[in-house]
């Protein structure tokens, strides 16, 4: 649904993008993450035509934005980071209004649909100025979803909200996944990682890290381990401490009476798992899980943007 290819953009000779490609299936919500001034907002503004490329393609449902501008964005619904609201009108005139500007010609339906979809019907005659920034998020989603496109690009969706309301915008968006190619630029690790099922990381311009090469490089060289053991806590934290590839015993917590999990450290990369259970089974002890742990996407994209303190 979405195709970018090479795209460049400088400013003089200032280049902000260096030629970077990635594709955005339906089903898919892909995470963009970045440093300041890696060059997310400038990959946003050129995915929904708010600029011009000094180089490459973007495609939405096959319009090249560039050269079918008209007939791309009526494809892109997009929520920026602050929803552009007229905060002295109701929910409903608002949204009547911006069906109007996207030329929708059966606009009422149109913002019933979009009214029921986002939950907003009980407030549909309120002033948005007396929203909460929960409801005023949702507002924005709803103008997005006007028109019914199948591409909706998210800038920091969840900055700012209380749980109750994050919880409720990630549920949202989750129930959209299925019918849409989903694109969402944020800060917070957390929420691209309990979100996205694809990640790209941005640096200087260039994209550094699709999600290939970061799941490969999440489950790759990783020399941590959870282990889940059943026994005396002390004796067994003693009997990990004496194995010669451990450098670090953790107590975790107690998985259940009796039954303790334990966080430890490998001397290297070498895969451990064989051993360690070879080892605390010849001590006679019940071993009820080893797991090797992956790098958490903070890990990968501390070390891909240079960012390690």
């Amino acid at each position: 649904m979405v195709a970018v290819t090479d795209l460049k953009m400088s400013y003089g000779s200032k280049e902000i993008l260096k030629g970077i490609s990635f594709t955005i299936k339906k089903g898919k919500i892909v995470g963009l993450l970045g440093v300041n001034g890696a060059g997310k907002s400038t990959t946003m503004n050129l995915l929904t035509g708010y600029l011009t490329p000094t180089g490459g393609s973007v495609r939405i449902c096959n319009e090249d934005i560039e050269k079918n501008p008209q007939k791309a964005k009526k494809y892109i619904g997009y929520v920026p980071e602050i929803p552009p609201v007229y905060k002295d009108i109701k929910v409903r005139e608002y949204l009547n209004y911006a069906a109007q500007l996207k030329g929708i010609k059966d606009y009422k339906s149109e913002v019933e649909r979009v009214l029921i979809l986002m939950d907003l019907k009980e407030r549909e005659y309120d002033f948005i100025k007396t929203l909460s920034k929960g409801y005023v998020q949702r507002i924005g989603f709803a103008q997005a979803l006007l028109g019914a496109p199948s591409v909706i690009i998210m800038d920091e969706p969840l900055s700012g909200l209380d749980p109750a309301e994050s919880k409720k915008i990630r549920h949202l968006i989750k129930s959209l996944q299925e019918d849409h190619a989903m694109l969402i630029s944020s800060h917070d690790l957390t929420e691209i990682e309990e979100l996205c099922n694809e990640v790209l990381i941005l640096k200087d311009g260039q994209l550094v890290m699709d999600n290939n090469s970061i799941r490969a490089k999440r489950r790759a060289g990783n020399n941590q381990y959870e282990l889940i053991i059943k026994g005396n806590r002390d004796a067994i934290q003693e009997i990990l401490t004496k194995h010669s590839a451990l450098k670090e015993v953790k107590f975790s917590k107690e998985a259940e009476s009796g039954v303790y999990v334990f966080l430890v450290k490998a001397k290297d990369t070498r895969d451990i798992r064989d051993s360690l259970f070879t080892y605390l089974v010849g001590k006679k002890y019940q071993v009820y899980g080893i797991r090797r742990l992956e790098h958490s996407l903070e890990d990968v994209f501390m070390e891909a943007t240079g960012e390690e303190e």
